[in-house]
This record gives C-alpha cells, sequence and structure tokens, in this order.
C-alpha cells in the first residue's frame, strides 16, 4: 500500500509554496546571487530567503542517449539567507552543499546603492567537513576563508559586474591567492533575465595548466521565486570552489559543459 506523505517531507514543499509577505515597495527584496557569483543585492529588513541549488556532475553529451547528463550523479546544495533590520544593507547566509560536504557561514553588506553603481563587501568561512585527504588531483576536507567586493554597473537593462576575490587557500595550495569574477546580466523582460558568468585561473596556482570557467543561463522570476536554468565548465557553486581555479582538477574543457540550476524562495 503506498505510504502517505510525513508532514517533514512535505515541509519543504509548503514553505515554497507560501504565501510571500508583503514587500517592501521602495527596497524590494533581491537574493545575492546571480549564477555562481554574489551580486550586491541584498534582502531588507528581516526577510528570509531559502537557496536551492542542483549541478550535474555529467557533462552534456552530444545526443540524448544519457539525457545530456541528467541520467548521471549530481551535487544539491541548500542555505539560508536572511536580512538583518539593525545593521541596514547587511544580510547572513548559511548555505550546506553536498560536493565535499560543505558548510558556508557569510555576512554580506550593501555599502553602495546608487542609480548606476552598487557595491557590497562580504566575508565567508567554508568548511569541507569530510575527512582529509590528499589525491592527485589535491586536498579535500579543507577549511578557509573568502573575502569578496561585488560591484555592479548599470546600464538601462544591462547589469555589469565585477567580484574582486581574496582566498585564504585552494585545493592545490595551501597559500592565499587573489582573483576576480566578471558577470553580465540583460533583463529583457520584467520577470526574465539572461546572465553570463567568466571566471579566470588565477594566476598564481602552481602545477597543472587548469581550464578558464564560464556559466550562462536563463532566469524566471515572480513575486516571490527566482528559478535559474544554466549550463557551465565548473563544478562546484561555492567561493573556492569555482574561483579557486583548481577546485576537482579544474573546470572541464569549453566543449564539456553540464548543466545545473538554482531555485530560490523570498518571503
Amino acid at each position: 500500500m503506498p505510504r502517505r506523505p510525513t508532514l517533514p517531507a512535505l515541509l519543504p514543499l509548503l514553505l515554497l509554496a507560501a504565501p510571500m509577505q508583503a514587500q517592501d515597495a521602495e527596497q524590494p527584496s533581491e537574493l545575492p546571487l546571480g549564477l555562481n557569483l554574489p551580486t550586491a543585492d541584498h534582502l531588507p529588513g528581516w526577510h528570509p530567503a531559502i537557496r536551492f541549488t542542483h549541478r550535474f556532475t555529467e557533462p552534456a553529451k552530444g545526443n540524448s542517449k544519457d539525457f545530456y547528463g541528467l541520467d548521471g550523479g549530481n551535487f544539491a546544495g541548500l542555505g539560508l539567507d536572511i536580512g538583518i533590520a539593525v545593521v541596514p544593507g547587511l544580510n547572513a547566509q548559511i548555505y550546506r552543499t553536498a560536493d565535499d560536504k560543505t558548510v558556508v557561514l557569510a555576512l554580506q553588506e550593501q555599502l553602495l546603492d546608487g542609480a548606476h553603481v552598487r557595491l557590497a563587501a562580504r566575508v565567508e568561512r567554508f568548511d569541507e567537513t569530510l575527512q582529509r585527504a590528499t589525491y592527485a588531483f589535491g586536498t579535500v576536507g579543507i577549511s578557509g576563508a573568502a573575502v569578496q567586493l561585488p560591484a555592479e554597473f548599470v546600464a538601462g537593462s544591462f547589469t555589469f559586474s565585477l567580484v574582486p576575490t581574496w582566498l585564504s587557500r585552494t585545493t592545490t595550495r595551501d597559500k592565499a591567492l587573489f582573483t576576480a569574477g566578471a558577470g553580465l546580466r540583460w533583463r529583457f523582460l520584467e520577470s526574465q533575465s539572461v546572465l553570463a558568468e567568466y571566471y579566470p585561473r588565477p594566476s598564481r596556482l602552481d602545477g597543472a595548466s587548469y581550464e578558464q570557467g564560464y556559466a550562462v543561463g536563463y532566469r524566471f522570476q515572480t513575486k516571490g521565486h527566482r528559478f535559474t536554468l544554466l549550463a557551465t565548465n565548473v563544478q562546484g557553486t561555492t567561493a573556492h570552489q569555482v574561483l579557486g581555479g583548481d577546485y576537482a582538477g579544474g573546470p572541464r574543457p569549453p566543449g564539456r559543459w553540464a548543466l545545473g540550476f538554482n531555485l530560490v524562495r523570498i518571503f
């Protein structure tokens, strides 16, 4: 006999389907998340949001025999973001991804919110909570920190972004390095956007010649939801995974991209 769904099993669906609270008309809620890079957006007041990320591990092929990578494995992530009303522009985040069982704790403050220029400061700690071990591609089970300064330049329906990033360590390098990701967002309709991001190979990486990374995506948004379908050659969703350049052996060659998606529910 089929079992009835239990309340814990239905809770995520109930949260996503719940009516959204009234938004601040002058400063609408927006989660600071592009495809993989943080943005200069923020959640005002005490508004919470749930983020769910999903990355397929198998590259999409030139045919549909494996349904373009969907028949392979995947890494899912779940996070909670919330605005901190006592400090205007401040957000806190906790995020956990199955990829190396990584836990991220972060604070992000919006420093500037102009008509054409926006700026934020983000600091996070990441911990890969699995047992520390070293393989041919590098070390897993590492911990570290990242400091980022998401900057955005708005020109009509286009938003250009630059995210200077300091990482305390990477998978293959137990030393700090500096890099920067870049992004472009084009909102061609009120509820629809096209996004693209670029992740250069850090110049201070030693050893193997790693690939540069990219991601492209399409976003559809409603009053409380943001759904983004994307294709990328990077493996991971956190700052050290995406921008470190050497995570899991580095990004795949451009022709070996994989599918993924982000789902955000803003309350």
